[in-house]
């Protein structure tokens, strides 16, 4: 998402606004004359300009530049307002189109450093900074400055400072202001709003266009006295300032950048007024709030666009407006909490709420704040504005606000929404109990005593029992007794009159301002109850300090408070455990009401992550809660619990993990997320009321949460804050009978966990969360816990299984990985596990180390330390078979010994689900890790198999996928390294059929850690930093990995790494791979020259990712290549560093249209790729499943064309290294960055030219796939029409193309012009000679004129120079003739005969002999007489 805060400002808009005193000097025409500086072309880098700058150096790559000859290229120079600067951040680069390097390019002009210059063009991002491109003039200065602007103005105001900071400058870009207790002067803006008659915000009209600088800020200035649309400047000292807020607020809130104008020399100066005021952004058109992220980086980055704190923080005192606002929670304090829009994919509440989650709370939701404080403004959840909203950003009470005056607000619409009553259907058989907080009641507000007993009959149809939260003592908040019994009757006498039930009434006194809330007013939980339905259990009442036990099948006292003497109520409210019998059925109520969270650091707080400073006591009290309730189950297991009350935390929450235990079930779960909330905070919705039950009880139960108080205003007849919680139990067990039984199971599910130990501590929160909803799930491992990880290295697969022993794994299978290292190594892990391993397909029996640990048995009591090819596991008294299967490519994938077979994966698993049905399991569970395309083979193939847990392809499934047959098979797979804990959930029929089913993947990271995982983690962490020092190999050279370069070009790292995953590949595939492409983006750093190690290694790619190879077409190759530099000036990470492959790409064409050519390594060398062709293409998992925007390899990857190797990254390139040190690796210009060289036919300025393979134009004759043509001999020009060359004419159609003069008759050739005339004689015809007789007949072979020799070939194309003609050479000279006697050429001699006959070897000329070489060469010249040799 592009942040679009800055709307960028046409120029006659600014001359109006500004008139005769911002600009006084517009009557200048010239362009140069116009010109802005290097600074404030990068500070407003939109729209065109022209800049004066110094050409200081050039921009070799994202912020990193060559300020010294020689220079790489002519593409570029980058301009500074000094000759000397060396401040990156002050350079502006400049695009260099082709006309402008011949003059400007640096690799041709060196001495251009220095010079100054004028550049006119588009203000953009270049090189992901501040820039200059597309030029349409380019010019050097003459030195001199375009002078004097002129007069000031008129000197009826005064002068605009034009040396005043700007506002964006002050507020930069941070949560403080970089002027933080400076003073500064001239700094100008109109005002936008006035707050009161000390503050006023005012912005700047003329944006930076830097998203993340804000226009706007708050002025203070006591009696002020400026007005909307005045343009002022201010002078006085800069402060972040905490505006208002709770005690703690210098603790805890963000401050806000304001300048100070009563400081000494402060001044507010008005220079106009009237003006226009900038525009107002609108949120959801022109700038985008984060929906998802508060903040991820504690501050330490600043981001508008992914963290709604830094979002914020970029618009702070600017105006913004909101389009038909919608309130997601009722007016509160004055404020009204909306929204701008929905988001889709967002879940919202029925009447138009925001819930928060696990992992979002909502950075979108913007309270709108008043100039004039009104609680009896009349707004709840759902209703919206008709119209727009507008203010300024300001910060108070811990949130961002937007600032407005409510007279000006548009007309409100209210929604139909209304105040529920409770959807559960009563039933006389079965209990009803409800959680109430009636916010600080007592009997004193009658009005408040009746609205809540008509809710109670009304909305909650009178409840049997009603947990009461908030009660206080009857003095109310004035100093007296402690005891309540007036409220609770007042109360119960409200009932009654609104036509409820004769409620009795319960609770235990609290010791005097010992429990919180209000002084004296000493609230406490209690309940009431129908008498005529349930009674309260006979027993003694405990006193206040007395804490309840259970004992013989009750509580020892009844009601009873549990632990009251404990430190963790310290000023909290006790827990209060109640016993009522129910049509002959106990059943134990406890009501609570937690600790507040005050002392909760607030989400758009100056500490983030916030610190949740009361969470630590309510997880103590939770936990003081769970162990009574354990302790009341540990002697009845069959004892019905129900827990209720405001618990002050959420529902995914640590206090209610810790309360829950393995004990409880929290009903609130059930309830559907739209009505999932019980109050409204500061916009968001949520649950603090809860209600939870026994385990014994949660599928007996209903539940509701009865919205009639959080999403209303006390005028729309909110009684209490609260929304009430209501359930109804049904205390009498189902007899089952004997025999088969439907059976509902859970299995929890990882696989290729690859010793990511890390996330052991939260998948151990994730796990032990399922198990308290479902007590019988399974958890299962589908493979490959070895490898991947530098705790691998160290511990060899033990660190995961003490984590493994501690969770209570019930079952885990082989997976390739397992065999990386040596039996033993496997063993020894094995004899270690508390659960059995499973595998029926690989057979170890003949390992000496491996086979004593197989047990060829079906065991119903498995041992850990064991392997089995199956098992078999009891679930509510259903009997589930479970088997594993382990890939066959492992022979080939790992290292297996020798003695271990990997058998036919289907053939087993048919033995095995016959095994299993022999025994009389119908219900059968296979742990898998044969990958998810076998899976589903193995699911069609096997009839039997009702769930497969998959493993070893790494595959995501969000949901279940179901292979339909007579009998369906469900397949699951969730993804790997621990990311993710499936749960998947089906029903069985009683013949064993999965008759429904629900999964899902928990985001491991979504959970909080472990506190005692954590540790553990941190002590197997400590030796590691030692690991990494591991030396594994060596490099002669610095492995270039630095971001710049690996997002922008070719460097050695990227080459080695391409290297390693293309014949890694081919080892595996055989199928020559010699393409590899790897993203930038996945190589992190690099290495020094010398010893390369393990850390070197895991920092380079920390990613993990695997190796795969893709079978694409050559097209697809070169789109990729597209897609790779489409962003290279921005440094993205698409960026391929590439192995097999040479290509060039032009910067400076547009994206999607920059290769212009690829070739591909063959075995006699490169050739240009056949775009037709198939190619394997070795990559990483991430790109081809579409990572980075390469939705042609997901294209390829969904079509099948994939081969998943399954090899991690950093694994490839740490075994290359180490094969091949000491590595240097070179740049070797597979990727380069150039001008496009065309070549074939082009069209410039109405003319046809040809190029060649090296761009440059042909000139004269070209003969072009049996055309002819003729380009002119100077400018290469085409031509057409009637042409006389070498005096022969010739006509030329309009194509170019010269007709053909030739013609064949009766076995003879001739040639006919132009204009006719049949050509005689030596003739010059389309560059070639040729001789016709007087005939005008064409010759070849020999023949003579005027007694010389000529010759021709069969063409007729009359020959030249050295000539070979039926075994014997002869010389022609230029002229065609053929030569006889002595030859001088080049200095050698040579001797033809009176044939023309090259002579060689010893030669009587004349009575003299000579010796010529093989190639006629003179060597030896003897005299006269015996002929032999001197």
């Amino acid at each position: 998402m592009k942040l679009l805060k800055k709307q960028a400002f046409i120029f006659a808009a600014i001359f109006t606004l500004m008139a005769s005193y911002v600009l006084p000097y517009l009557h200048h025409a010239s362009a140069a004359e116009n010109y802005i500086t290097v600074a404030q072309a990068i500070a407003n880098n939109t729209g065109k300009a022209t800049v004066k700058g110094y050409i200081v150096a050039h921009t070799k790559g994202n912020k990193s530049y060559n300020f010294n000859a020689p220079f790489n290229d002519d593409f570029n120079f980058a301009i500074a307002d000094s000759p000397t600067e060396k401040d990156i951040t002050k350079l502006l680069p400049v695009q260099l189109s082709s006309g402008y390097r011949a003059e400007f390019g640096l690799m041709t002009n060196p001495g251009n450093i220095g010079k100054q210059v004028f550049v006119t063009g588009s203000l953009e991002t270049y090189f992901t900074v501040p820039g200059l491109k597309s030029p349409t003039a380019i010019s050097f200065t003459d030195g001199s400055d375009p002078g004097d602007p002129g007069d000031p103005g008129d000197p009826g105001n005064p002068p605009v400072p034009t040396d005043g900071i700007k506002i964006s400058a002050i507020q930069g870009e941070s949560h403080t202001s970089p002027y933080n207790g400076k003073n500064v002067t001239g700094v100008t803006g109109v005002v936008t709003f006035i707050k009161d008659g000390s503050n006023f915000y005012m912005q700047d009209p003329n944006p930076d266009n830097n998203p993340n600088t804000s226009e706007g800020i708050l002025v203070y200035k006591k009696t002020h006295g400026v007005k909307v649309g005045d343009l002022v400047s201010v002078d006085g000292l800069v402060k972040e300032w905490v505006l208002e807020g709770y005690s703690d607020m210098l603790q805890t809130d963000l401050a806000t950048t304001e300048i100070d104008a009563n400081v000494t020399g402060g001044k507010v100066t008005p220079h106009a007024n009237n003006q226009e005021l900038p525009k107002a952004l609108v949120i959801g058109k022109d700038i985008h709030p984060p929906t998802q992220i508060v903040d991820n980086d504690q501050f330490k980055e600043f981001d508008p666009e992914e963290d709604g704190i830094d979002f914020y923080e970029s618009i702070e005192g600017m105006r913004v407006a909101i389009e038909n606002p919608m309130a997601v929670a009722p007016q509160r304090y004055g404020e009204v909490p909306v929204i701008a829009a929905k988001v889709e994919g967002k879940t919202y509440t029925t009447p138009g709420g925001i819930p928060i989650t696990k992992d979002n709370m909502n950075p979108e939701r913007l309270p709108l704040l008043f100039t004039v404080k009104d609680e009896s403004y009349k707004v709840k959840t759902g209703d919206h504005y008709k119209g727009t909203v507008t203010g300024v950003i300001t910060y108070t009470f811990q949130n961002y606000k937007l600032l407005t005056n409510k007279a000006e607000l548009p007309p409100l619409v209210e929604s139909d929404y209304k105040q529920e009553a409770t959807n559960i259907v009563k039933n006389d058989v079965k209990l009803t109990v409800a959680a109430y907080n009636m916010e600080n009641y007592t009997k004193a507000d009658t009005g408040k005593t009746a609205k809540i007993a008509e809710s109670i009959v009304g909305n909650l149809k009178s409840p049997d029992i009603v947990g009461l939260v908030e009660v206080q003592d009857n003095n109310g908040e004035t100093a007296g007794g402690t005891a309540a019994d007036q409220n609770y009757q007042a109360l119960i006498d409200a009932i009654k009159k609104a036509g409820g039930p004769a409620y009795n009434w319960t609770d235990i006194e609290p010791v005097n301002n010992q429990d919180g809330g209000a002084p004296n007013g000493n609230i406490r939980v209690g309940f009431i109850y129908n008498p005529d339905r349930v009674a309260l259990k006979q027993g003694t009442k405990g006193g206040s300090t007395q804490a309840v036990g259970y004992e013989n099948g009750s509580l020892t006292l009844n009601p009873g408070r549990i632990d009251p003497t404990n430190a963790a109520f310290s000023s909290s409210r006790k827990p209060l455990a109640a016993e009522f019998t129910f049509k002959g059925e106990d059943v134990i109520v406890i009501a609570n009401h937690f600790n507040s969270k005050g002392g909760d650091q607030p989400i758009f707080g100056k500490n983030q992550p916030p610190v949740l400073g009361s969470e630590a006591k309510r997880v103590q009290i939770a936990s003081i809660v769970n162990r009574f309730i354990k302790d009341v189950k540990s002697k009845n297991a069959d004892a019905n619990v129900v827990v209720l009350g405001d618990l002050n935390d959420f529902e995914f929450s640590n206090p209610l993990t810790a309360l829950k235990g393995n004990e409880l079930t929290n009903l609130i779960e059930k309830v559907p997320a739209p009505e999932r909330f019980t109050y409204s905070y500061q916009g968001n919705s949520q649950v603090l009321d809860h209600l939870l039950v026994s385990n014994n009880l949660a599928n007996r139960s209903e539940i509701d949460i009865v919205h009639l108080n959080s999403p209303f205003t006390p005028m729309h007849g909110r009684v209490s804050d609260h929304d009430p919680v209501i359930a109804q139990i049904d205390l009498k067990a189902e007899v089952t009978p004997p025999g088969p039984k439907e059976l509902d199971l859970t299995i929890m599910h990882v696989n290729d966990t690859h010793a990511n130990v890390e996330q052991y501590p939260k998948l151990t929160t994730a796990v032990n969360e399922v198990r308290a909803q479902k007590p019988n799930a399974l958890l299962v491992d589908a493979g490959d816990v070895f490898s991947g990880t530098l705790y691998f290295n160290q511990y060899l697969g033990k660190a995961d299984l003490g984590f493994m022993n501690d969770l209570r794994y019930d079952a885990m299978t082989f997976g390739n990985h397992e065999f990386d290292k040596t039996s033993e190594i496997l063993a020894d892990f094995i004899k270690e596990t508390k659960f059995p391993i499973l595998s029926a397909n690989v057979n170890v029996t003949k390992d000496p180390v491996l086979g004593p640990l197989f047990k060829n048995e079906i065991s119903t009591a498995p041992e850990g330390g064991n392997i089995y090819p199956a098992i078999i596991k009891t679930i509510n008294g259903e009997k589930v078979g479970i088997f594993g299967l382990t890939t066959e490519d492992t022979t080939f994938l790992a290292n297996p010994s020798k003695q271990i077979v990997f058998e036919n994966a289907v053939e087993k698993a048919k033995e095995t689900v016959a095994a299993l049905q022999a025994e009389g399991i119908n219900k059968i569970v296979v742990l898998s890790h044969l990958g998810y395309g076998p899976d589903q083979e193995l699911a069609k193939a096997v009839d039997g198999i009702d769930i497969i847990v998959g493993g070893h392809t790494h595959t995501k499934l969000a949901k279940p996928v179901i292979i339909e047959k007579a009998e369906p098979t469900v397949i699951v797979q969730a993804n790997e390294y621990l990311k993710y804990l499936g749960v998947v959930d089906v029903t069985f029929n009683k013949e064993g059929v999965i008759t429904a089913h629900n999964g899902k993947l928990l985001d491991i990271n979504t959970y909080a850690a472990d506190k005692e995982a954590q540790a553990k983690v941190d002590e197997l962490k400590k030796p590691l930093d030692e690991l990494k020092k591991t030396v594994i190999g060596s490099s002669k050279v610095f492995l270039d990995g630095e971001r710049n370069n690996v997002r922008y070009k070719e460097t050695n790292l990227g080459n080695l790494i391409t290297d390693s995953m293309a014949e890694r590949a081919n080892d595996i595939l055989k199928n020559n791979t010699v393409i590899a492409m790897q993203n930038g983006g996945g190589i992190r750093a690099s290495i020094p020259e010398g010893d390369v190690t393990l850390g070197h290694i895991h920092t380079v790619m920390p990613f993990a990712n695997l190796l795969v190879t893709l079978d694409l077409s050559g097209q697809e190759i070169w789109d990729a290549l597209e897609h790779s530099v489409s962003k290279a000036a921005d440094g993205a990470g698409q960026f391929m560093q590439v192995s097999g492959i040479q290509f060039k790409y032009d910067p400076n064409k547009p994206a999607y249209k920059r290769v212009w050519e690829v070739k591909v390594k063959t075995a006699d060398g490169f050739k240009p790729i056949d775009l037709k062709a198939t190619y394997s293409v070795a990559t990483n998992a991430f790109v081809a499943d579409g990572g980075d925007g390469f939705t042609m390899f997901k294209k390829a990857k969904d079509e099948g064309r994939i081969h998943e190797l399954l090899i991690v990254d950093y694994e490839i390139l740490t075994d290359y290294i180490a094969n091949n040190s000491p590595a240097s690796p070179k740049v070797e210009d597979r990727i380069i960055a150039a001008e496009e060289i065309k070549s074939g036919w082009v069209e410039i300025d109405g003319a046809w030219y040809y190029l060649d393979k090296d761009g440059k134009k042909v000139t004269g004759w070209l003969e072009l796939d049996g055309k002819t043509y003729y380009l002119d001999p100077t400018t290469g020009a085409r031509k057409t029409g009637y042409i006389v060359v070498d005096d022969v004419s010739y006509s030329i159609e309009a194509n170019g193309i010269v007709k053909d003069g030739w013609l064949k008759k009766n076995g003879k050739v001739y040639y006919v012009d132009a204009d006719g005339n049949t050509l005689t004689g030596f003739a010059k015809v389309i560059g070639k000679n040729y001789y016709f007789n007087n005939r005008g007949e064409l010759q070849t072979s020999w023949f003579k004129v005027k007694g010389k020799e000529y010759y021709s070939n069969t063409d007729g194309e009359l020959q030249f120079g050295w000539q070979e003609i039926e075994g014997k050479l002869y010389y022609f000279d230029a002229d065609g003739i053929m030569q006889t006697g002595w030859l001088e050429l080049s200095g050698k001699r040579y001797y033809l005969d009176n044939k023309g006959e090259l002579q060689t070897g010893w030669v009587k000329i004349k009575g003299q002999w000579y010796f010529f070489d093989e190639n006629g060469v003179l060597q030896i010249e003897v005299p006269k007489g015996n002929g032999k040799a001197v």
